[in-house]
This record gives structure tokens, sequence and C-alpha cells, in this order.
């Protein structure tokens, strides 16, 4: 009788461990292809800024720009683990340079959404003869910001910014000026 039932635990514990090892290799690949892990539990924390998905025996913790509702691919970042993994981001921040002044910004949301922004604008169009407003520097690199033709420029390239962008950049700049 004992035999029967150490086996049976046996057994259990092996068909979740193997299939433990192929949901995480599943997941594992997704996570590296930028998209969001499919056999997790997602678990959102009371600010809204990481989202934790628990796998059966990993989990992947994923920092968001804006809102959890964000596509998977606007994270700010994202690292797969154990479910004993410690992650927290690294502290970056944005430098705004206007005049003599300079302030700097490490709130999450705003700090992910200018991110986003500065990082993913196409830098394909001649610059304008335009008066740069405020100077923005993430990671080393600097950005220009030309209000009166809208755009955002970098290195000696531009790039066009919408409405909505271009009003976003300023509440936030706002809010640290």
């Amino acid at each position: 009788m004992n035999k029967k039932i150490f086996t049976r635990i046996g057994l259990t514990i092996l068909i979740l461990v193997v299939i433990g090892v192929a949901a995480s290799y599943i997941d594992s690949g997704r996570v590296t292809t930028n998209h969001e892990p499919i056999l997790t539990i997602k678990m959102i924390d009371s600010e809204g800024g990481k989202v934790t998905y628990w796998g059966l025996g990993y989990k992947v913790i994923r920092y968001v720009g804006v809102s959890p509702k964000e596509p998977y691919e606007m994270n700010i970042g994202a690292k797969m683990g154990s479910w004993f993994m410690k992650y927290e981001l690294p502290n970056e921040s944005i430098t705004i340079e206007y005049g003599d002044k300079r302030v700097v910004i490490d709130d999450h949301n705003d700090l992910g959404y200018l991110k986003n922004i500065l990082e993913n604008s196409r830098y394909e169009l001649p610059t304008c003869d335009g008066v740069v407003s405020f100077k923005i520097i993430l990671s080393g690199q600097a950005y220009y910001l030309k209000e009166n033709c809208q755009a955002l420029i970098k290195g000696d390239k531009q790039s066009v910014v919408s409405d909505s962008d271009m009003d976003a950049i300023l509440k936030i700049i706002e809010k640290y000026v």
C-alpha cells in the first residue's frame, strides 16, 4: 500500500516537473522575443507599475511604462527567473536642460513614457529651422525638442512628433520645471 502511494506521488511530481520545464521553455521563448508569457498567472501590484507573471516554477517580472493594460511590447523592463528571483529596474533618469537650468526625471511612469517616445521615434528627416526648447539626455544620448516645428532631434536627423505626444511630453516636463 505504501509503495503504491509513493509511486503515485513520485509520478505526480515527475509530471509536474516535466510540465514546468515545458512551460518555462515556451514562455522563455516568448519573453526573449518581447511577447507576453501565456502559461502563467498575471498579478498586478497595487501601484500598477509592476506586473508579475507566475508560472510553474518560474516567474516573469515586467515593469510597465504607463499602464499595466498597455501592450507587453511597451514594457520598460522585463526579466524571467525562478520564483525566488528579485528584480528591480536599474536607477535610470532623464535629464532635461533648458536655459541654464537642469532637472532630473526619475519617476518610473514619466521616465517610461519619455523613454518610449525618444527611443522609438523614427529619426529620418533633415532638421527644421526652429528654436530648441529643451535638451533631453537619456543614457548619454542627447535629444533636442523643438516645439515650434513639433520635432525631436537626434544627431543630425529629426522625427516629427504628434500633437498628443508633444502635449504629453510638455506636461511631463512642466511637472518638474
